[in-house]
């Protein structure tokens, strides 16, 4: 480590800190522990946000949450162990549904390190695991090394896909000397696709007869550009869940995310020419129905992650490109030429989403989730941010719920945890305070970190919970069925929610009937703290839909 005594210093944790200002990272959600006591020593100096979650679980999806909301990296800070083993699920479904986040997590003294010796919290292999969850991890062995391993870290969120990035800090060099932060940092450009790529790209398209787009979660900042090339080229455009809202849902040439059904597949495999935009093709989202599909014309690919150029599917055109670059690209060259796709496009998306109401691959109990679904979306603002979890309300949501804005619909695909909606909404609320945020849970998923109530409390959260109640693992459950296997493990034991919810000192509230919970829906919006709104699943108010 250098000794050079002119070099104005500071310590490693307060180092660290002042980089997350420079990169305006304005929020932490970490528990104190005695491993990470020095970086809240200058903390009340900085201008971060401290949230202290109730299980370090919690703080890795309020990190999540926040991220997917404001499109910009939380940090969450976790002490050596158990912290960092505690907060690697959601770590790692962030890594999976490409989310950024800033994981800066302690480890035991350098002189411990693998050792070992029975030290507290000590892991094997610590860095193994952060290696398994991260697009970057690094363990911190020199002090004067701390700003340039922020800079590699925090680079790689930005000009890559965006996943978690982690740097480890073995606790004795938190409290060492290290360097003041420059306070620079660099400005980035996202890669951009070959000159030669889009001309045959745009002659490809121009020349098709019955095109169609996928829109994945790569491409939801480039939203208003897949709109205006499916415009200009009378382009239909299905989205992957992650992509829901690229295309508003009620708009004529969308499809909304509608991949997994029959008629879709169809009108993929009739296509001739097919431009995936920022999506792995994979089968996270086909689950509805498990129904895959067949592409049988030529295939253009657009991703900012190399592995994902061949996955799955072999394009004929790959471009390594950020989607909004791209897509520029595109448009720029496609000039005022318009192409020779039927020019009925638009009468194709009825066909096909008339197609997918009628499918039979929708679950027993759609009808009743339909029309909960109905209320909220005639109820919630367009803009308003919808955190949901692995429960059947949320799994029909995934292909029903009318998304009108990218960026609103928060579900685990790609991971599939349990537990992530409620602390993810809390982040979601934290980062964007002006939008509507709302979670949907299942009696089973809500117990996964229901003690986060208690952070929605303490920040006083306008947060309504929908709480789908069928007092079982409904989904595995359903499928132990259909399979002939006994139902075993799956038919739970539910405990009073809405007495829980108000020891945490919530609004709770069963709902009786679909006027009430549009009413109870806008009441919450107006409290300064959670609201609970417990629906059973088998409510007097659903028993048209009962099953024969």
């Amino acid at each position: 480590m250098s000794t050079d005594l002119t070099t104005p210093k500071t310590t490693v944790a307060d180092a660290i800190l002042r980089l997350m200002e420079t990169y305006e990272v304005d929020t932490i959600f970490s528990i104190p522990g005695v491993h990470t006591v020095d970086f809240y020593r200058s903390l009340p100096d900085r201008s971060i946000r401290h949230v202290t979650p109730r299980h370090e679980q919690g703080a890795a999806f309020m990190a999540y949450g926040y991220a997917f909301a404001t499109g910009r990296p939380a940090a969450c800070m976790l002490i050596t162990g158990p912290g960092v083993l505690n907060a690697a699920t959601g770590i790692a479904e962030a890594y999976s549904d490409s989310i950024p986040m800033l994981v800066i997590a302690a480890n035991n003294l350098v002189a411990e390190i693998g050792v070992g010796r029975g030290a507290l919290h000590e892991t094997k292999s610590q860095s193994a695991v952060q290696e398994q969850i991260s697009a970057f991890s690094h363990t911190l062995l020199d002090a004067s090394n701390v700003e340039e391993i922020f800079h590699r870290a925090m680079s790689l969120i930005e000009i890559g896909r965006p996943r978690p990035s982690l740097i480890e800090i073995p606790r004795d060099l938190l409290a060492s000397p290290a360097p003041v932060p420059s306070g620079k940092r660099p400005t980035i450009y996202r890669p951009g696709p070959q000159p030669a790529a889009i001309l045959k790209a745009v002659g490809m398209l121009l020349d098709a007869k019955c095109p169609l787009i996928i829109a994945g979660g790569g491409a939801r900042f480039a939203a208003e550009k897949v709109r205006r090339l499916a415009q200009r080229l009378g382009i239909p455009v299905v989205t992957t869940n992650t992509g829901k809202g690229i295309l508003p849902e009620g708009d004529p040439l969308s499809l909304g995310s509608g991949l997994p059904f029959a008629a879709t597949a169809e009108a993929i495999a009739e296509a001739d020419v097919i431009l995936a935009v920022g999506t792995e093709l994979g089968e996270t989202d086909l689950l509805y129905t498990g129904r895959s599909y067949k592409i049988s014309g030529r295939l253009i690919r657009i991703d900012i992650d190399a592995r994902q150029l061949t996955m799955n599917h072999l394009p004929t055109i790959a471009l390594l490109s950020d989607a909004g670059a791209a897509l520029d690209a595109l448009l720029d060259a496609l000039g005022e030429r318009a192409g020779t796709a039927d020019r009925s496009a638009q009468e194709r998306v009825v066909a096909i989403k008339s197609g997918i109401a009628r499918d039979a691959g929708w679950s027993v109990e759609s009808p009743k989730h339909k029309r909960v679904l109905d209320v909220i979306a005639r109820t919630l603002r367009p803009d308003a941010i919808i955190c949901a979890d692995s429960t059947q309300l949320a799994y029909t949501g995934n292909h029903y719920y009318p998304t009108a804005t990218p960026g609103t619909w928060l579900f685990p695909n790609g991971y599939g945890t349990l537990g992530s909606a409620m602390p993810a909404a809390v982040g979601a609320k934290i980062g964007r305070p002006d939008r509507e945020v709302l979670a949907i849970v299942g009696d089973g998923s809500f117990l996964y970190s229901i003690e986060e109530l208690t952070t929605a409390v303490e920040n006083s959260l306008s947060l309504p919970i929908i709480v789908w109640n069928n007092r079982a693992y409904g989904e595995i459950r359903d499928a132990m069925t259909a399979s002939g296997i006994p139902t075993v493990g799956v038919d739970l034991y539910t405990p009073d929610f809405l007495t829980i919810a108000r020891g945490f000192g919530c609004h709770a509230v069963e709902i009786e009937n679909l006027e009430q919970l549009g009413d109870e829906l806008r009441s919450a919006f107006g409290r300064k703290k959670p609201t609970v709104l417990q629906i059973d699943s088998d409510a007097r108010m659903f028993s048209e839909f009962e099953r024969p």
